[in-house]
C-alpha cells in the first residue's frame, strides 16, 4: 500500500521528493515506492483524512502532502513552487473556490495535475472545471474513483513532461545547429529520390545566389544553376552516393542569375529506409568561391615564381653589366652592385608578402626600378596614387616583366637605352555612352568614372622585333593585367621601342590622394 506522510496545515513538508521516474505499472525501482508531492488545498479535517486514505490505497507511491486550507496559504504554497507532482482541490470554500484556485495553479504549476475532489454534485460543475483546464473531478460521495483518477493523472502527467522536455531539448540542438550552420556560412538540404523534392534552407539558397529557397525545390532546377561543363560529374557523384552509400563530397560550379560563376562545396549522405532502399540526400553547401580564387591566384604566383627564377639571372648579369660600366673604380663596382641586388631582392619580398595594406604608385614603380634609377636611364613620375594590395602586385608584376625584356632584349640591354615611366588622371567625362541595347560599354564607363593612365615607353635600345609567339609574360600584361584591374592594356612592340598603355578605372582599389 502507498506511504503517506503529512505535516500540518501550513508547514513545511521536507525536502521535495518530486521528478523520480514513474511507470505505468510501478516505480523504476522496484524495492522503492514513487515518491510524490501533494498539495491539498482542504478546509475540513475529515475529508483530508478520507483523502489520505484513498491515497495510501494506490501501490508503489510515497505520498508526501502538504495541506492548506485558505487562499492565502495556497497562494504562498504555489508562489513557493513546491516542487509538486499533484494538486488536490476541494471545489467549495469558506473564503476562497476551486475554481479560482485552477486558475491560479495552472498560471503558475500549468504542468501539474490538478484534481478536484469536491463535495459537490452536479454534471455542470464538473464540466466548467475541465473546459479550465482541470485534469479530473471525483466526487467525495464516490471517492473509490480518486486512486483511478490519481494514478492515471500521475502517468500521463510523468508522459507529457518527459514529451516536453524532449522537445525542449530538440528544439535547444536545433537552435544550435542553426547556429552553427549560419556560423561556418553552411547551407542545409535535403533530397527525396522518388519525386525529385530539394528542400533547401536559406543559406544554401544564397550559395546558389538566390534570395528564397523556393526558388529551387526541385533537382532539376538545381541541374539548371549547375554550370554546363560540371553537371554530368555533378550527377555521377550523386548517383555513386546513393548506390555505395559511401559519403558525398565534390565541388562545382554554379552560374547566378546575373551571369557569374560561383563555386560550391557539397557534402552529403544517402538515406536509407528499414529495408535497406534509398529514400534520399541531405547534407550542407557552402560557397568556395573565394578560396577557389585564392588559389587560381596562388597558382599564377607559383607560375611566375618559377618564370622569374629564370629571369633573375639575366637581371642580375644586367646589373652587373651596367653597373661595372657606371662604376667610377673597380673598388666602387661592390658597394653599388650590392646594392641593387638589395633592390632586386625587395621586389621579390613584395610578392610574398600576402597581408601588405597596400602602397602607393611611386612605391612599386620605386621598388621594381631601383636598380636602374641610379644608373640615370630610367624616369618615373606622377601625381600620388594610393593602390590596394592586389593592384600594388599586379601592376609589380607587370612592371617587372617589362623591366625584364628591357634588360634582356630591350633599352636596358644597350648602353644608351632609356625607360620612361609616367602616369596621369583622366577626369570622368560626363554620362556614359550607351550602345544600341541601352547599356554602357566598358571603355565609357571608365570615361565616366575616371581613369588612371600609365605609359611605358623604351627609347635607344637595339631595334624591337615583334615576338612570334605570346609568352607568360605577355599574357600577364594583356589578359591576366587587364582581368584583375578591369581595365585596358596596349602592348605594342615598336621597332623604336617597346610600348605599354594601362587604362585602369579609378575606385576603392585605385585611388588618387
Amino acid at each position: 500500500m502507498a506511504q503517506v506522510m503529512e505535516p500540518s496545515a501550513g508547514q513545511s513538508a521536507g525536502p521535495p521528493l518530486s521528478g523520480a521516474p514513474l511507470t505505468d505499472g510501478g516505480p523504476a525501482d522496484p524495492g522503492r515506492p514513487i515518491p510524490c508531492r501533494v498539495l491539498l488545498l482542504e478546509d475540513s479535517g475529515m475529508d483530508a483524512d478520507l483523502v489520505r486514505e484513498h491515497l495510501k490505497m494506490i501501490d508503489d507511491h510515497a505520498f508526501d502532502i502538504h495541506r492548506v486550507e485558505t487562499r492565502q496559504a495556497f497562494i504562498d504554497a504555489i508562489a513557493d513552487g513546491g516542487p509538486y507532482d499533484l494538486i488536490l482541490s476541494d471545489f467549495d470554500l469558506p473564503d476562497f473556490d476551486g475554481m479560482s484556485a485552477l486558475a491560479i495553479a495552472r498560471d503558475r504549476l500549468p504542468r501539474v495535475p490538478f484534481i478536484f475532489v469536491s463535495g459537490m454534485l452536479g454534471e455542470e460543475n464538473a464540466i466548467e472545471a475541465l473546459k479550465k483546464g482541470a485534469t479530473d473531478y471525483v466526487v467525495k460521495l464516490r471517492m473509490e474513483r480518486l486512486q483511478v483518477v490519481v494514478r492515471r493523472a500521475l502517468v500521463e502527467s510523468r508522459d507529457r513532461n518527459e514529451l516536453a522536455d524532449k522537445r525542449a531539448a530538440l528544439a535547444e540542438s536545433e537552435a544550435r545547429l542553426r547556429f552553427a550552420l549560419e556560423a561556418g556560412r553552411l547551407g542545409s538540404w535535403e533530397l527525396t529520390l522518388a519525386t525529385k523534392r530539394l528542400r533547401v534552407s536559406s543559406i544554401c539558397a544564397a550559395n546558389l545566389g538566390l534570395s528564397d529557397p523556393s526558388e529551387i525545390s526541385t533537382y532539376d532546377r538545381l541541374l539548371e544553376l549547375v554550370h554546363p561543363d560540371d553537371r554530368a560529374h555533378q550527377q555521377a557523384m550523386v548517383r555513386q552516393a546513393v548506390s555505395s552509400g559511401s559519403p558525398l563530397d565534390m565541388e562545382y560550379r554554379t552560374i547566378w542569375p546575373d551571369g557569374s560563376v560561383h563555386w560550391v562545396q557539397v557534402r552529403g549522405r544517402a538515406v536509407y529506409d528499414k529495408d535497406g532502399t534509398p529514400t534520399g540526400l541531405a547534407g550542407v553547401s557552402l560557397n568556395i568561391t573565394d578560396r577557389k580564387k585564392a588559389e587560381e591566384r596562388q597558382l599564377l604566383l607559383l607560375e611566375e615564381l618559377n618564370h622569374r627564377v629564370k629571369n633573375t639571372l639575366a637581371m642580375v648579369q644586367s646589373i652587373a653589366r651596367q653597373t661595372l660600366r657606371a662604376a667610377p673604380s673597380v673598388e666602387a663596382f661592390p658597394d653599388a652592385f650590392q646594392s641593387r641586388l638589395r633592390a632586386l631582392a625587395q621586389a621579390h619580398d613584395l610578392l610574398t608578402r600576402r597581408h601588405w595594406q597596400g602602397a602607393s604608385l611611386s612605391e612599386i614603380a620605386a621598388l621594381t626600378l631601383e636598380p636602374h634609377v641610379d644608373a640615370g636611364r630610367v624616369r618615373v613620375g606622377g601625381p600620388p596614387v594610393n593602390l590596394t594590395t592586389g593592384v600594388a602586385v599586379s601592376l609589380h608584376l607587370a612592371f617587372h616583366e617589362l623591366a625584364t625584356n628591357a634588360a634582356k632584349y630591350g633599352a636596358l640591354s644597350a648602353e644608351n637605352g632609356r625607360i620612361d615611366l609616367d602616369w596621369e588622371i583622366t577626369p570622368p567625362a560626363g554620362p556614359a555612352a550607351r550602345d544600341g541595347a541601352g547599356h554602357a560599354g566598358p571603355t565609357a564607363s571608365r570615361a565616366a568614372t575616371g581613369a588612371l593612365v600609365l605609359r611605358w615607353r623604351e627609347s635607344g635600345g637595339p631595334p624591337v622585333v615583334p615576338p612570334t609567339r605570346r609568352g607568360f609574360g605577355s599574357r600577364l600584361i594583356e589578359r591576366g593585367l587587364a582581368h584583375e584591374l578591369e581595365g585596358d592594356v596596349a602592348l605594342a612592340f615598336d621597332p623604336a621601342g617597346v610600348r605599354c598603355r594601362l587604362v585602369i578605372p579609378l575606385s576603392s582599389r585605385v585611388n588618387p590622394q
